[in-house]
């Protein structure tokens, strides 16, 4: 039986008058009731404006504390998930705390699922309302929030109120930009394919077998894929299914270990479908990666990466996803603005579904930091732009690489890697993969890593190819290279405070001032490719005086950098 949370008169009055600083240190009574009996300790007129739920005939609420809202392990723990069929955190003048994780949703692994429990699908699980303008803080950073499979999260913020996830050293105003991992961060569990699991029907040795499907009553094949941070599952056979809708929403300071070598991301998006919308999203300041999808093919627009400690954007295990308008900045930390990888580091030859991401309009600025370099030791590798490898598909339209470092220093800033076989490469000869209207301006603009690759040229792959045999000809269209003596000493990317330019340029030039990209007319209309998602670009990159879309509610680009 759950255990109903409630503060007696006196130690409600020495709670509040010891409030300060935004630190709440409780020592709650635990009452085994079966009523509510916290909906009168604090707030307007008695009433608590906590978030509550119903669960087996009883009330459990959250405590006001000042103009906070706390809430217990008894009210919702990483032991003690949220089965109830809904619960709303609702804007209140101060914040949401927790002492612990926020669950929500059975999670149903394999074991279960053989024993014949039927795992949640699309809506079937706890619903997750917050509102506009609410600021989830969590004291321990071994506590981060998951939504099972079959469970739904909506955050539904607004340009002028987002919702903000983050730590209790933040809030507490001591968290600087350098401060990474002090929570765990954000996992949607969901239903879609992940190539880990399969069905027999393909061929060749990847990790997954026949075994990790388990039949069920309410879905033909259901993949149990062990996700990162404590013990949970993902996958299923749905990659149109929702878990959800983020908006305006800003994760903080995420990324803690929170089992031994295994570090969670800002964002973890496990086996999402395509009907979750995820749409002007931030992470800033993580230990590790910004967003990063395993399977899946949910879709993303207009995310925003600042400071991440390892990848910006990582994506693997068959997810097959699109992404438009995105904007990455390097700042004291990072590794790649993309890291695109197929089941790992086995290739999963013939093991479907293969990994293709689809994105236009990203704007990704480098750092020029090495990794573990003086100041830069929380670096996890140099800071470099796109990594296609491991048997990976891509597409790549209407996006600027580049870097911030003086005389645009860089390491690679894109580059294809068939160190474990073949694959990457193959689907750059045969037209899978693509790459038209892009620029990159960096002093080391592109590299082709491994044994197997002959003589495929990238430059000249990215130019329409037609070099060698290698390299055959292509359908790549407008594709710029600035490099070495030809880089312009003005920056392509403006705006934000001192490095942290966000916004492209309105004339794209090299270093003798002839423009070489004509916003006009080179860009490629990638409405064509899926008009129900991507929209027909007006400007290079992710964002640009006229579209500044982070304006408002993002942070770490403009003053103050250390929110």
């Amino acid at each position: 039986m759950k255990k109903i949370f409630a503060l007696t008169a006196m130690s409600s009055a020495l709670l509040l008058a010891a409030c300060g600083g935004g630190d709440i240190n409780l020592s709650p009574t635990n009452i085994d009731n079966s009523v509510d009996n916290s909906t009168s300790n604090g707030g307007s007129g008695g009433s608590n404006p906590c978030a509550s739920y119903v669960e087996s005939g009883q009330t459990y609420q959250g405590q006001v504390v000042g103009a906070d809202c706390f809430y217990p392990a008894s009210f919702v723990s990483s032991a003690n998930p949220i089965t109830a069929p809904t619960v709303k955190f609702q804007t209140i003048a101060g914040v949401h705390e927790f002492a612990d994780s926020l669950f929500i949703g059975d999670d149903v692994d394999a074991q279960a699922a053989a024993a014949g429990t039927l795992i949640p699908q699309e809506g079937e699980g706890t619903k997750l309302t917050i509102d506009a303008g609410v600021t989830m803080v969590f004291k321990r950073p071994e506590s981060y929030v998951r939504i099972a499979r079959g469970s739904q999260i909506f955050a539904e913020g607004t340009p002028g109120s987002p919702i903000t996830f983050t730590a209790d050293e933040d809030i507490d105003g001591v968290a600087t930009e350098d401060d990474r991992g002090l929570w765990g961060g954000l996992q949607i569990n969901g239903n879609g394919k992940t190539n880990k699991c399969h069905d027999g029907t393909a061929s060749g040795s990847g990790t997954g077998a026949v075994s990790d499907f388990v039949a069920t009553a309410n879905n033909v094949h259901n993949c149990n894929q062990e996700a990162e941070g404590q013990p949970a599952t993902y996958g299923g056979n749905n990659n149109a299914e929702s878990s959800g809708v983020l908006k305006y929403v800003v994760v903080k300071h995420a990324g803690f270990e929170v089992i031994d070598g295994n570090e969670l991301n800002a964002v973890t998006l496990n086996g999402v479908g395509s009907g979750t919308i995820i749409s002007h999203v931030q992470a800033y300041t993580t230990q590790d990666d910004g967003f990063e999808m395993f399977g899946g093919a949910v879709n993303l627009d207009h995310i925003v990466v600042v400071n991440a400690g390892d990848d910006s954007i990582d994506y693997s295990e068959g997810y097959n996803g699109k992404i438009q308008y995105a904007v990455v900045v390097h700042t004291s930390g990072a590794n790649r603005c993309i890291e695109g990888d197929n089941t790992g580091s086995n290739r999963g030859d013939g093991i479907t579904p293969k990994t293709n991401l689809i994105i236009s309009n990203m704007t990704c600025v480098t750092s020029g930091i090495k990794e573990n370099t003086g100041v830069n030791a929380t670096s996890k590798g140099d800071s470099e732009g796109p990594l296609f490898r491991e048997g990976v598909h891509f597409q790549m339209y209407n996006s600027i690489v580049t870097s911030n470092a003086a005389g645009m220093a860089s390491q690679e800033c894109l580059e294809l890697d068939d160190t474990e076989g073949p694959q990457t490469i193959d689907a750059a000869q045969d037209k899978t993969s693509k790459a038209s209207s892009n620029v990159i301006a960096c002093t080391e603009a592109t590299k082709v890593s491994g044994a197997t690759k002959g003589n495929f040229d990238l430059v000249n792959w990215l130019a329409g190819g037609g070099i060698n045999a290698d390299t055959p000809a292509n359908d790549n269209t407008n594709n710029v290279i600035i490099t070495g003596a030809d880089l312009p000493a003005q920056s392509l990317i403006v705006g934000g405070v001192g490095t942290r330019g966000y916004k492209t340029a309105a004339a794209i030039t090299n270093g003798a001032g002839t423009p070489v990209f004509d916003q006009a007319s080179a860009l490629t209309d990638v409405s064509t490719i899926d008009a129900s998602f991507f929209a027909k670009p007006t400007y290079l990159g992710g964002a640009n005086a006229g579209d500044d879309w982070l304006a408002g509610w993002t942070v770490g680009l403009t003053a103050p950098l250390n929110p």
